[in-house]
């Protein structure tokens, strides 16, 4: 009799862990996740580190094009009306006044070069911020799956050490009645104890995924919904 009642809760086990993985992807909320992983690709720190990367390689085009205007430069000079008509240190100024441009040929030719690489440079900003949003994306994703499995392995453990505890408990009632050996009821209480570890231990897993998700998305999971 004793050892039906040790194999019933081993039967009892199997079944709770196999419901549980066939019920797994029906946990899957996907509106849910969506939300999730907007809140991360608007809150998580690094994705807001590409966007100001990429605004600074941005501003850096419009520096760059600016670069034309240093090849042009303009220069006046006025000598009054009632000036002498000659200038002793200078014999080209004349009276009145003088508008010069002066062209850098060198800088003309060097800013188209300047231009492309500002914008190559850009480029490399945005393609950089689009990766990570695909790999934070993947990354909540992975997450919450992760935490769904946990979630449903601490399921499976609770319910499987309270089945061990019913068993240990109808063991003991049996063994102060003589109608159980001592060694099962030892057995008993060793997988009871067994099933209560593994049950803490998936509640403190449990924790972790909930805290990794938390930590992608910026906001309590309890907040969204």
């Amino acid at each position: 009799m004793t050892r039906t009642v040790l194999f019933f809760v081993f039967f009892c086990i199997f079944i709770q862990m196999a419901s549980a993985q066939e019920s797994f992807i029906g946990n899957i909320n996907y509106q849910l996740l969506e939300k999730y992983v907007d809140l991360a690709l608007n809150n998580y720190p690094k994705t807001k580190m590409y966007a100001a990367s990429a605004l600074s390689a941005k501003a850096k085009v419009g520096v760059a094009k600016a670069t034309y205007l240093d090849a042009f430069t303009a220069s006046y000079n006025y000598s009054p009306s009632n000036a002498a008509r000659f200038n002793n240190a200078n014999p080209y100024t004349l009276n009145g006044l003088q508008l010069g441009i002066y062209f850098n040929i060198g800088i003309l030719f060097r800013t188209p070069a300047l231009v492309r690489q500002a914008k190559e440079e850009y480029n490399e900003k945005i393609y950089q911020a689009q990766e990570y949003d695909i790999l934070l994306r993947t990354e909540v994703k992975n997450t919450y799956y992760e935490y769904l499995r946990e979630a449903a392995d601490l399921r499976v453990k609770a319910q499987t050490y309270i089945d061990n505890k019913a068993a240990s408990d109808g063991l003991r009632y049996k063994f102060e009645k003589g109608e159980a050996s001592l060694d099962d009821y030892t057995k008993a209480k060793t997988l009871t104890s067994y099933a209560n570890s593994e049950r803490l231990l998936a509640e403190l897993n449990l924790l972790k995924a909930k805290e990794s998700l938390e930590a992608l998305i910026g906001e309590k999971m309890e907040n969204v919904k």
